[in-house]
């Protein structure tokens, strides 16, 4: 019987939170450039793209990046030339 309410409980959080359980993180710490298409932005290390993400804010190419923090998911956010921008969609480029 516990089983089943474990199961019923874990099942009405997915469906009532969706975001926080698919929500997708990534480590943006090192990243030594980056490119706008858009509002979606491409870290890189190195010559390698590392991660992707759209942006709610405008990013240009001379935008200046400047982390809150280095590990990072869906919700959160950096600064983009000094103003808050939140993070969506974010993709490793490992997955």
């Amino acid at each position: 019987m516990g089983k089943r309410i474990f199961i019923f409980l874990c099942f009405g959080i997915f469906v009532t939170f969706p975001n926080l359980v698919l929500a997708d993180c990534a480590d943006l710490g090192g990243f030594t450039s980056f490119s706008v298409d858009g509002n979606t932005v491409t870290l890189y290390s190195g010559n390698a793209p590392s991660v992707k993400f759209d942006a709610d804010c405008d990013v240009e190419p001379t935008s200046k990046l400047q982390l809150i923090k280095s590990y990072v998911c869906d919700g959160e956010e950096l600064l983009v030339d000094g103003s808050k921008c939140t993070i969506m969609n974010i993709k490793s480029s490992a997955d």
